[in-house]
Protein backbone atom coordinates (compact mmCIF):
# COMPACT_ATOMS: atom_id res chain seq x y z
CA UNK A 1 0.00 0.00 0.00
CA UNK A 2 1.18 3.50 -0.78
CA UNK A 3 -0.76 5.07 2.10
CA UNK A 4 -0.88 4.19 5.78
CA UNK A 5 -4.16 2.99 7.30
CA UNK A 6 -4.27 6.15 9.47
CA UNK A 7 -3.99 8.33 6.34
CA UNK A 8 -6.75 6.35 4.62
CA UNK A 9 -9.01 6.74 7.67
CA UNK A 10 -8.30 10.48 7.77
CA UNK A 11 -9.28 10.77 4.10
CA UNK A 12 -12.44 8.77 4.77
CA UNK A 13 -13.50 11.09 7.63
CA UNK A 14 -12.69 14.20 5.56
CA UNK A 15 -14.80 12.75 2.74
CA UNK A 16 -17.65 12.20 5.19
CA UNK A 17 -17.53 15.92 6.05
CA UNK A 18 -16.59 15.32 9.70
CA UNK A 19 -13.06 16.71 9.43
CA UNK A 20 -11.14 19.06 7.12
CA UNK A 21 -7.63 19.10 5.69
CA UNK A 22 -5.14 21.30 7.56
CA UNK A 23 -5.10 24.73 5.98
CA UNK A 24 -8.65 24.44 4.64
CA UNK A 25 -11.34 26.63 6.09
CA UNK A 26 -13.63 24.83 8.47
CA UNK A 27 -13.52 23.21 11.86
CA UNK A 28 -11.63 20.14 13.02
CA UNK A 29 -8.53 19.87 10.82
CA UNK A 30 -7.10 16.35 10.76
CA UNK A 31 -3.43 15.39 10.81
CA UNK A 32 -1.65 12.04 10.51
CA UNK A 33 0.89 10.90 13.07
CA UNK A 34 1.06 14.19 14.97
CA UNK A 35 -1.10 16.41 17.15
CA UNK A 36 0.59 19.73 16.41
CA UNK A 37 0.69 22.74 18.67
CA UNK A 38 1.45 26.34 17.89
CA UNK A 39 0.12 29.86 17.87
CA UNK A 40 -3.68 30.05 17.47
CA UNK A 41 -3.33 31.70 14.06
CA UNK A 42 -1.13 28.79 12.91
CA UNK A 43 -2.71 25.72 14.54
CA UNK A 44 -6.26 25.43 15.83
CA UNK A 45 -6.92 24.19 19.34
CA UNK A 46 -9.71 21.83 18.25
CA UNK A 47 -7.96 19.24 16.06
CA UNK A 48 -7.74 15.53 15.35
CA UNK A 49 -4.80 13.21 14.69
CA UNK A 50 -5.00 9.76 13.14
CA UNK A 51 -2.19 7.47 14.28
CA UNK A 52 -1.12 4.04 13.08
CA UNK A 53 -0.87 1.46 15.85
CA UNK A 54 -0.06 -2.25 15.97
CA UNK A 55 -1.85 -4.45 13.46
CA UNK A 56 -3.31 -7.79 14.47
CA UNK A 57 -2.51 -10.81 12.33
CA UNK A 58 -5.61 -12.94 12.08
CA UNK A 59 -4.37 -16.01 10.24
CA UNK A 60 -3.86 -16.51 6.54
CA UNK A 61 -5.79 -17.61 3.51
CA UNK A 62 -4.96 -21.28 3.00
CA UNK A 63 -5.16 -21.25 -0.80
CA UNK A 64 -2.82 -18.30 -1.34
CA UNK A 65 -0.91 -17.99 1.91
CA UNK A 66 -1.89 -14.31 2.08
CA UNK A 67 -1.82 -12.97 5.64
CA UNK A 68 -4.99 -11.46 6.99
CA UNK A 69 -4.12 -8.25 8.84
CA UNK A 70 -6.37 -5.93 10.76
CA UNK A 71 -4.56 -2.59 10.90
CA UNK A 72 -4.56 -0.70 14.19
CA UNK A 73 -5.52 2.97 14.17
CA UNK A 74 -6.02 5.47 16.97
CA UNK A 75 -7.81 8.78 16.73
CA UNK A 76 -6.60 11.41 19.16
CA UNK A 77 -8.78 14.50 19.53
CA UNK A 78 -7.97 17.76 21.31
CA UNK A 79 -10.72 20.20 22.25
CA UNK A 80 -11.02 23.39 24.26
CA UNK A 81 -14.44 22.33 25.54
CA UNK A 82 -15.11 18.93 27.12
CA UNK A 83 -18.65 18.42 25.81
CA UNK A 84 -17.77 19.65 22.32
CA UNK A 85 -14.82 17.26 22.12
CA UNK A 86 -16.82 14.33 23.44
CA UNK A 87 -19.67 14.97 20.97
CA UNK A 88 -17.24 15.21 18.04
CA UNK A 89 -15.56 11.96 19.03
CA UNK A 90 -18.96 10.26 19.26
CA UNK A 91 -19.75 11.49 15.72
CA UNK A 92 -16.43 10.05 14.47
CA UNK A 93 -17.15 6.77 16.27
CA UNK A 94 -20.61 6.48 14.72
CA UNK A 95 -19.25 7.15 11.23
CA UNK A 96 -16.50 4.55 11.63
CA UNK A 97 -18.97 1.95 12.90
CA UNK A 98 -21.07 2.43 9.76
CA UNK A 99 -18.21 1.45 7.42
CA UNK A 100 -19.21 -1.46 5.20
CA UNK A 101 -17.05 -2.01 2.12
CA UNK A 102 -16.62 1.72 1.47
CA UNK A 103 -14.25 2.76 -1.33
CA UNK A 104 -11.64 5.51 -0.86
CA UNK A 105 -9.66 6.89 -3.79
CA UNK A 106 -6.36 8.62 -2.98
CA UNK A 107 -4.36 9.79 -6.01
CA UNK A 108 -4.05 6.74 -8.28
CA UNK A 109 -4.83 4.28 -5.47
CA UNK A 110 -8.18 2.78 -4.59
CA UNK A 111 -8.78 1.24 -1.17
CA UNK A 112 -11.74 -0.71 0.12
CA UNK A 113 -12.59 -0.32 3.80
CA UNK A 114 -14.31 -3.61 4.54
CA UNK A 115 -14.89 -3.21 8.24
CA UNK A 116 -13.90 -1.27 11.33
CA UNK A 117 -13.99 -2.93 14.73
CA UNK A 118 -13.74 -0.69 17.76
CA UNK A 119 -11.40 -1.94 20.46
CA UNK A 120 -12.48 0.83 22.85
CA UNK A 121 -15.27 3.29 23.18
CA UNK A 122 -14.50 6.98 23.48
CA UNK A 123 -11.67 7.25 26.01
CA UNK A 124 -11.32 10.42 28.06
CA UNK A 125 -7.57 10.90 28.34
CA UNK A 126 -7.83 14.07 30.46
CA UNK A 127 -6.37 17.51 30.13
CA UNK A 128 -3.41 18.00 27.86
CA UNK A 129 -0.28 18.43 29.93
CA UNK A 130 1.06 21.99 29.96
CA UNK A 131 -1.97 23.34 28.10
CA UNK A 132 -4.63 25.85 28.84
CA UNK A 133 -7.19 23.23 29.86
CA UNK A 134 -7.49 21.53 26.49
CA UNK A 135 -9.19 18.15 26.74
CA UNK A 136 -7.89 14.98 25.08
CA UNK A 137 -9.95 12.02 23.88
CA UNK A 138 -8.99 8.86 22.01
CA UNK A 139 -10.67 6.11 20.06
CA UNK A 140 -8.96 2.85 19.11
CA UNK A 141 -9.99 0.41 16.42
CA UNK A 142 -8.92 -2.23 13.92
CA UNK A 143 -9.41 -1.71 10.20
CA UNK A 144 -9.89 -4.38 7.60
CA UNK A 145 -8.86 -2.81 4.31
CA UNK A 146 -7.41 -3.75 0.98
CA UNK A 147 -5.95 -1.93 -1.99
CA UNK A 148 -8.00 -2.81 -5.05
Amino acid sequence: MDHSPAYIIKKYLVGEGLLVEPGDSGDWPAYVGILPDGKPDEVKNDIVACMDTSPVKDGRIMGTGENILHYGVQILLRSTAYNTGYAKMEALRASLESVNRDTIIISANTYRLDNITLTTGVVVVGQEEGSKRRELFSLNFLVTLKEI
